[in-house]
C-alpha cells in the first residue's frame, strides 16, 4: 500500500469514482451452493462500538459491520468506500470527500455526510471516552487536541457537511498518511438514531443498525456472532457470502480440533508444534505471510522496579528472540529488536547496540545492570507477568520465565487471564510485566511508534520522551517518506535506549484456510481479511 503526499493529490485534483465488485470472480467460477463461512476470533470482542473498541478481536468484525469513507481491495490499496471520490488542496490541508447519493443504515434510514459529522464529533468527545480519541489528533484534524481534553467543544473539529453528499476535512497541518488513516475502525459512521435511543446498548443484536456489507443478526457471549448480509449496503449486490459466523476460540489447539473436524472455515493462528505437520500434510490450506505486526513485553514504567531503566534493559538483553522465533513457534515469525517491522514500505530498521552482542554478551552486561540495580542471588528480582491465554502466549511466557530464571537473579511468576480481563489491566496499569502484540493501523511507521507516546490509549508502559516525541512530532509533518522513515530510525534507536517494551518478534499471519475458500487476501500489509471479497467455489 502506497500513500500518495497532499501535495501529490493536490496536483492530481481528483480521484474518479470506481464502482468496484467486491468480489471480483474470474471467469469461469462455479459458485457453491452453500455461501456461508465460520472464522475463529481470539477472544471474545469486548465492544464492537467503532468508538469503544480497542482490540484486534474487536477490529475483525467491526470491519465487516462498519465502512468508512474508503477501503481496502485485496493487497491493501485504499479505494474508495462511502466516499466515491475525493480531492485535496494543493497545501494538503483540506480535504473534500464526495459522498454516494443513495446510501442506507442497514436499517433503511438514509446516510450521509452529516453522518460522519456526528461520529467524528463523538469520537472526539470526552464524554464518549473512546480509547482512540487520540487518533484524530494523529490525523492533524484541526482541534482535535483540544477538544478530547475538554477544551474546547466537539461542534469545533475540524469537520463539515458542504451539502448531504459533500463532507470536508481540515488538518491544522497535512497529514502524508491521511488515507491510510481513514480506514481505521474508529472513524467508521456510527448512526446517531440508534446511539441516542440505545444508550451504550445500540450495539446489541436487536438495536445494532450498521453501514457495512454484513449486520450483526445474532450474538451469544463467548459462544459465537453470527452476521448477515446487509442488503442496503450499497455495494451488496457485489457481495457473494450470504452469512459469517465469528467463533470466539482462544486456544489454537481447540480451533484446529474444530477445523480438522470442518466446523471452522478459516482458522487465524496455528499451534506451533503443530505447524510442521500441517505444512506437509495440507500445505495448500496453511498460508503464512509477514504482517505489520510486533510481539513485544510492555514494562510498567510507573511501578518500581520497572521504572529503573536498568532493570528494564536487562530483562530485554535477556531474551532470545531467535530462540522464540525460530525454535520454540518457527511460524514465520522473525527476532525483533526494534518496533517496527520492515513491512512498512521503504522503512528499514536500525541495528541497535544490543542486538550486534552475542548471546553471551548481552546476558554478562543483564547481570551487570541487575547488579547495579541491587538484584543477586541473595536478593532476587521478584516480578509477575501478565499475558492472555492462548496456546502461543502461554509457550512464549514460560520461555521467557526460563530464560531470565536460569541467567539472572529474577523470580517470575507467570499470571494467565482471559482476554477482556487482560486488555483491561493492561491498559489500566495493573500490571508489571504484560506480553502485548500491535498490529499497524496504516502503511507508515508512525502507526507502530506514536504507541509510545503519552497521547496514545495504546501506551501501556506509560512511557514519555521528549527527545522521542519530538522527533515523531517532525515525522507528522514531512512529506517525503524517504525523510520521514529517516526521522523513524532516529525514534526506534532512543526507544532501544530506553528500553520501555522490548521487541520479541516481527510477527506473521498463519491461517488455515479451506481449500474450496476464495477472496482472501496473503498481501495487505495489515494482514485485514475482508469477507465482502469472499466467495466458496464448487
Amino acid at each position: 500500500m502506497t500513500s500518495l503526499t497532499p501535495t501529490v493529490i493536490g496536483l492530481c485534483a481528483l480521484i474518479l469514482s470506481l464502482n468496484l465488485q467486491a468480489a471480483d470472480l474470474p471467469n469461469g467460477i462455479h459458485l457453491a451452493d452453500n455461501q456461508t463461512i465460520k472464522r475463529t476470533l481470539h477472544g471474545d470482542p469486548e465492544s464492537l462500538d467503532p468508538h469503544l473498541a480497542i482490540g484486534i478481536p474487536e477490529d475483525h468484525v467491526i470491519r465487516e459491520l462498519f465502512e468508512g469513507l474508503v477501503t481496502q481491495d485485496l493487497q491493501g490499496n485504499i479505494i474508495p468506500g462511502q466516499a466515491e471520490s475525493w480531492q485535496a488542496s494543493t497545501d494538503g490541508k483540506v480535504w473534500t470527500f464526495n459522498i454516494r447519493k443513495g446510501l442506507k443504515w442497514s436499517d433503511g434510514k438514509a446516510l450521509n455526510a452529516h453522518d460522519f459529522v456526528y461520529s467524528f464529533r463523538r469520537l472526539a468527545n470526552p464524554e464518549t471516552a473512546s480509547p482512540y480519541a487520540w487518533y484524530l489528533a494523529s490525523m492533524s484534524i484541526k482541534n482535535a487536541n483540544s477538544i478530547t481534553k475538554g477544551i474546547t467543544p466537539p461542534s469545533e473539529l475540524g469537520i463539515r457537511a458542504q451539502s448531504d453528499h459533500q463532507l470536508v476535512l481540515e488538518l491544522s497541518q497535512p497529514t502524508p498518511y491521511l488515507l491510510p488513516m481513514l480506514t481505521h475502525r474508529s472513524v467508521k459512521p456510527v448512526p446517531r438514531h440508534a446511539t441516542e435511543r440505545h444508550g451504550k446498548n445500540w450495539v446489541m443484536a436487536n438495536n445494532i443498525v450498521v453501514n457495512g456489507p454484513f449486520i450483526l443478526s445474532k450474538r451469544v457471549i463467548r459462544e459465537f456472532l453470527t452476521l448477515d448480509r446487509n442488503n442496503n449496503y450499497w455495494n451488496n449486490n457485489k457481495t457473494v457470502l450470504t452469512q459469517v459466523t465469528f467463533l470466539p476460540i482462544e486456544s489454537e489447539t481447540a480451533a484446529l480440533l474444530r477445523y480438522k473436524a470442518n466446523e471452522v472455515d478459516i482458522v487465524s493462528g496455528i499451534p506451533a508444534s503443530h505447524y510442521k505437520s500441517l505444512a506437509n500434510k495440507v500445505p495448500d490450506q496453511l498460508k503464512s505471510t509477514p504482517t505489520l505486526s510486533t510481539y513485544y513485553l510492555t514494562f510498567n514504567t510507573r511501578k518500581p522496579p520497572l521504572n529503573n531503566k536498568k532493570v528494564r534493559k536487562a530483562l530485554a538483553f535477556a531474551i532470545n528472540r531467535e530462540k522464540i522465533a525460530s525454535s520454540i513457534l518457527g511460524l514465520g515469525q522473525k527476532p525483533a529488536y526494534t518496533f517496527t517491522p520492515p513491512t512498512v514500505t521503504g522503512f528499514i530498521p536500525p541495528i541497535p547496540d544490543y542486538q550486534a552482542m552475542s548471546d553471551s554478551e548481552r546476558i554478562y552486561l543483564a547481570r551487570e545492570l541487575l547488579e547495579d540495580a541491587g538484584y543477586n542471588k541473595k536478593s532476587p528480582l521478584k516480578l509477575t507477568y501478565l499475558y492472555n491465554n492462548t496456546g502461543i502466549n502461554r509457550l512464549i511466557a514460560i520461555a521467557v520465565q526460563e530464560m531470565w530464571q536460569k541467567h539472572l537473579p529474577v523470580v517470575l511468576t507467570l499470571e494467565s487471564q482471559e482476554w477482556a480481563t487482560y486488555l483491561q489491566n493492561k491498559l489500566s496499569g495493573n500490571y508489571q510485566i504484560a506480553r502485548a502484540l500491535w498490529g499497524g493501523d496504516y502503511d507508515d511507521a508512525m502507526t507502530m511508534l506514536d504507541n509510545h507516546t503519552p497521547e496514545h490509549a495504546n501506551n501501556s508502559s506509560f512511557y514519555n520522551s521528549p527527545a522521542y516525541n519530538q522527533l515523531l512530532n517532525e515525522a507528522g509533518v514531512t512529506l517525503d517518506r524517504k525523510q520521514r522513515n529517516q526521522l523513524y530510525v532516529k525514534a526506534e534507536l532512543i526507544l532501544a535506549n530506553d528500553m520501555p517494551i522490548a521487541p520479541v518478534f516481527w510477527n506473521s499471519n498463519n491461517y488455515l484456510i479451506k481449500p474450496d475458500i476464495r477472496g482472501v487476501s496473503y498481501t495487505n500489509p495489515e494482514g485485514r481479511i475482508y469477507s465482502k471479497d469472499i466467495y466458496r467455489v464448487k
